[in-house]
């Protein structure tokens, strides 16, 4: 790293030990950092974010649309006695990709204890043992290539549906630590991770409302949501004999979701699964314009609640809150 590029990011960094930073500092040190990131996956997804923010056809959170996109086709399709799969004869390619990406959502760990088989492994063994006929969008299993062990294993993955979250915030801070740590940059380490909360939340608004091109039935999107999108308000909760108890709703924490959308059938389905999870509380983090107090819906017009309302475009207030830009 050049001497004047190092001093400028050290500058930042200092900014936010001291807690005078605000999001656009927050996007100019992962740029200024971008180039020199290797092997930190997440740290890398939030830079490009920076770099590219406009629609997105690669990195960890296109690859997790693709990923709840393809399984979400899989279960529409193959889940009935007319139709399952058989993978001694031919069948769609898109699924061999789905196998392969099935992969990376399970534990090394897990994966060795079961198959005795690494994460690279298993996929290096699924793309050689199907031979791909692009033309017509073709797998075809070569003789003699699939053991009963790699088969067992591609039944296992195949056969739970993990959606976790791609990205946490330990994930985000720690690598961010670690990057500027590798580069030889000064950092009280103490300082910054005081100001975590505040990194995550303008991370957050780098990913909300971006679109996703992962070549599926229509783009895929994210946004910013939480937990719960509305919560009791004023409301008695009694046991079975009538007696008042204490019931405590919370929206959760801050996330981002994404969100993907399949043909079933002639008819959209929209479809979504977490994709950034946080410590967020999202009344803490969120302005007070942003909730509203109206009925549950129509059926239930006196049971009224408090609901979030995340939509459209977003910023950060003067107060380090979410709020929304004024038209």
């Amino acid at each position: 790293m050049k001497g004047i590029e190092k001093s400028k990011a050290e500058k930042i960094i200092l900014k936010i030990e001291n807690d005078q930073f605000d999001e656009n500092d927050i996007d100019s040190l992962f740029m200024r950092l971008r180039a020199y990131s290797k092997k930190m996956p997440v740290f890398r997804e939030i830079a490009d974010f920076v770099a590219h923010n406009d629609q997105r056809d690669r990195g960890l959170t296109n690859q997790s649309l693709e990923t709840m996109y393809l399984r979400m086709k899989y279960f529409l399709e193959y889940n009935s006695p007319k139709k399952s799969l058989d993978i001694t004869s031919p069948f769609p390619l898109w699924i061999k990709r789905l196998m392969i990406l099935q992969v990376s959502k399970f534990k090394e760990s897990v994966l060795k204890e079961k198959f005795n088989v690494t994460q690279q492994r298993l996929q290096s063994r699924i793309e050689n043992a199907f031979k791909e006929d692009r033309k017509n969008q073709i797998a075809t299993l070569k003789k003699g290539k699939l053991s009963q062990q790699t088969l067992e294993a591609i039944q296992y993955i195949m056969g739970v549906l993990v959606l976790n979250a791609v990205i946490t915030q330990e994930d985000l801070i720690t690598e961010l630590i670690n990057v500027i740590v590798s580069n030889k940059l000064r950092i009280d380490q103490d300082l910054f991770l005081k100001q975590s909360d505040k990194i995550t939340l303008c991370t957050l608004l780098l990913l909300h409302n971006a679109t996703f091109d992962f070549k599926g039935h229509k783009l895929g999107h994210t946004e910013i949501s939480t937990n719960k999108e509305s919560i009791s308000h004023n409301t008695k909760f009694v046991d079975a004999d009538g007696n008042e108890v204490e019931h405590i709703e919370s929206f959760g924490n801050l996330q981002i979701t994404g969100w993907v959308v399949l043909n079933n059938n002639g008819k959209d389905s929209r479809m979504g699964h977490p994709i950034m999870s946080t410590n967020l509380d999202a009344e803490s983090w969120c302005a007070n314009e942003l909730f509203n107090i109206e009925p549950f819906n129509e059926d239930l017009p006196n049971h009224m609640c408090k609901r979030i309302k995340l939509k459209g475009d977003l910023t950060i207030s003067d107060s380090f809150k979410i709020e929304k830009i004024a038209v």
